[in-house]
This record gives C-alpha cells, sequence and structure tokens, in this order.
C-alpha cells in the first residue's frame, strides 16, 4: 500500500549528520518541507539551516520522543545509528527506509546469511573467538586474511592477516566477541551500484568506480563508468534483489569487488547515503540527497539519467589549501568544503568534482593527476 504524500507545512525528521544532510535539508525546503534534524553533536550549519534541531544521545529516549512525534516522516543520514534507535522511532513515527536493511549492515554475520539468501559470490569466511581458532581456521581461509569484528563499529574494524606471524598480533585486536576471520578478495576492480527504491518502482544510478588510498581512505569515485554489460547487468540484479527481499525503501547502495578473471563479489551493503555516492551531482540527473528526499516524502523516485564524466575527489586537511589555489585557475572543477574549525590532516574537509561533457573519465583522470594534489595509487588493504 503507497503511502501518503508529505504536503508543504509537513515535517519531514532527519537523524543523523553527513556530507549529504545540508543537501537533504534544502530539498526538502524546496518541496515546502520543514525539518526537524536530530544529531549527537553540536552542529551549527545544520541548526541555522534545519527548522528545529535536537542535540542528544541516538539513545536518549526522552529526546527520541519529542522528535518522533513532531516529525511525519523520519530517514537516517548513515548506517551508523543503532537500529535499536529506530524501533523505538517507528513506534512514533514513519521510518519509510525500515529496519532490516540497518540491522543486516551492522552485524556481519547476518549479512553474510543474506548474501547467501541472494546467491552472490562473497568472501569465504569462518567465525573465531579466540586466537586459537584463528590458527585452527587460517589453512581453510588462507593468506591474507581479514579479521573484522562481527558488530560494526566496535572498536578498530579491521586487521590484515598476511602470513602466520601476524596472528599473534590479533590477541591486542580481539575484545570479548565473535569475530569474522575472511579471505582477502585480490581484486581488479572496486564498484558501486546505487539504486532508488520505492514500492516496486527500482530507478539504477550509473555504475561508479572506487579508489582508496593504500590505507583504505577514501580517494575518489568516478562515474558513469564504462563497464561490460554482463556485468552491469549482474550488478543491477542483485541490488534489485536486495532491495525487494528486504522491503527497503529509499537510497541503497551494493558495493563489489571484481577480480582479475571478471568473478564478481558483493563486498557489503550500505543503507543511507554515502560520501562516495556524491558522484552523482553532476554524474547523473538527480543526486541521492534530492532523490532521498522525494522518496522520503512519498513521490516516487525520479528518473536517472547519466549526465557529465565525472572524477569527485575527497578532500583532507592537509589537501585544502593546494586545492584552494585551483579555484580560479580550472573552469571544469566545482566544490563543497565543510565549515570545519581547525581540521585534522586526514578530516575531511571537502569534495571536488572533475566533470565535463566533452572530458573522458580517463582525460579528467590525467588531469587530476597533472596536479600532484592527490595520490593517485589504487586500493591495497582491505576495508
Amino acid at each position: 500500500m503507497a503511502r501518503a504524500v508529505l504536503t508543504p507545512g509537513q515535517v519531514l525528521g532527519i537523524m543523523g549528520f553527513n556530507a549529504d544532510s545540508l543537501a537533504m535539508v534544502n530539498a526538502a525546503h524546496e518541496l515546502g518541507l520543514k525539518v526537524y534534524a536530530y544529531v549527537d553533536t553540536p552542529q551549527p550549519e545544520l541548526t541555522r539551516q534545519a527548522d528545529f534541531t535536537i542535540v542528544g544521545n541516538y539513545r536518549a529516549k526522552e529526546k527520541l520522543k519529542t522528535f518522533g512525534e513532531a516529525c511525519d516522516v523520519v530517514i537516517y543520514t548513515t548506517p551508523n545509528i543503532d537500529a535499536i534507535v529506530f524501533h523505538y522511532l517507528s513506534q512514533l513515527t514513519q521510518v519509510p527506509q525500515g529496519i532490516d536493511g540497518l540491522e543486516i549492515m551492522q552485524d556481519r554475520l547476518m549479512e553474510r546469511a543474506f548474501f547467501d539468501q541472494l546467491n552472490v559470490n562473497s568472501a569465504p569466511y569462518v567465525t573465531v573467538i579466540s586466537l586459537e581458532d584463528i590458527y585452527q581456521s587460517i589453512d581453510s581461509i588462507g593468506y591474507p586474511a581479514v579479521l573484522k569484528p562481527i558488530q560494526r563499529g566496535m572498536g578498530a574494524e579491521t586487521m590484515l592477516i598476511r602470513k602466520e606471524s601476524d596472528i599473534a598480533r590479533a590477541a591486542n585486536f580481539m575484545v570479548a566477541g565473535t569475530y569474522l576471520l575472511e579471505s582477502w578478495i585480490d581484486h581488479a576492480h572496486e564498484y558501486l551500484l546505487t539504486v532508488a527504491a520505492q514500492g516496486d518502482q527500482v530507478v539504477t544510478y550509473p555504475v561508479a568506480g572506487v579508489e582508496y588510498t593504500p590505507d583504505r581512505q577514501l580517494l575518489g569515485v568516478k562515474a558513469p563508468l564504462n563497464v561490460a554489460q554482463d556485468l552491469a547487468g549482474e550488478m543491477a540484479r542483485i541490488a534489485q534483489a536486495a532491495v525487494k527481499q528486504l522491503g527497503y525503501q529509499g537510497i541503497l547502495t551494493v558495493e563489489f569487488y571484481e577480480n582479475a578473471s571478471g568473478s564478481l563479489y558483493v563486498k557489503g551493503l550500505a543503507p543511507g547515503l554515502l560520501t562516495a555516492g556524491n558522484v552523482y551531482e553532476t554524474a547523473a540527473s538527480v543526486s541521492l540527497a534530492a532523490q532521498q528526499v522525494r522518496l522520503a516524502a512519498g513521490l516516487p523516485a525520479h528518473v536517472v539519467t547519466p549526465a557529465q564524466s565525472t572524477l569527485m575527489m575527497v578532500v583532507r586537511g592537509d589537501q585544502l589549501a593546494a586545492v584552494q589555489r585551483q579555484l580560479p585557475l580550472k573552469d571544469y572543477w566545482s566544490y563543497r568544503f565543510f565549515n570545519l574549525n581547525q581540521p585534522q590532516a586526514e578530516q575531511i574537509v571537502g569534495l571536488t568534482w572533475l566533470s565535463g561533457t566533452d572530458l573522458s573519465l580517463r582525460e579528467l583522470t590525467e588531469k587530476m593527476e597533472a596536479t600532484a594534489i592527490w595520490d593517485p595509487t589504487p586500493m591495497a588493504e582491505p576495508e
């Protein structure tokens, strides 16, 4: 059954804050909606733009009650807020994205079981709770292997085990709980396939390619990416099957590996908006932020068509000055800078889009590399 469409004056609630939050506030205001925001740390710019803001712990029940009762619909911007928060909010208001996707993404074992249901390739794994388990299991997994806590967000995210002598170091990595020990997929490429879902309607965005620094920080994203038709079709099939299985409404991204032989592996699911998804600001006819607000408001997903060839680069604190020197020089660059006070060297302080209808992705990459601002070394370590 279709949800009622939000009308001007009604309230869209946004939980959490990321690079897309302000864009969603603006998109909601363009539809005549009021925006109430809930964040766990002060965000002055968001407070200035939103109609009402609550700052508090995401588990503060009284604040959540006030927020939920005031909103006609609540969405989350990132998958990093505990699903239990939305179980509570769903008793007070509509949460159209649902909760299943969050629960699966936040629990790696549930995520793997979900991949099995979809009948897709993913890295072989075993569950371990001790060093002894790792020593006993490593022969079946092989080197290199990746050790990850079952619950995302619990301490350090991953540890790479390249050889037997690395296993002893896992004693300092593992705390109480269950971990996944999985094979490291040696891959040639990483892709994102993003879909916008509303009821039975699923709209697919162009395939994007992702690159990371050797220590697995996001470096840049390219789109629309020209990949083999059968590969693109398989990615779309998997994303659509995931949406259908979850009953998900909103923006969902599936992350993929492709190995040297062309085999496709599912890396993970991401409900909500990723920083990498900002590539579609110029690479597609509709941004993810605007699309997410449409879906939350009960409108059908807007048709998406490829737009300009786009290379989006992440700007970190130690790159800011160099990027700013390019402002008067580059007529095919566009920017979004975040108002941060004394940012750290590795902190994301902005995004830069290199785009053009008459420039190929190869040409854009060459022009980016010529500035020497970003290290184009491709990914080498697991996330």
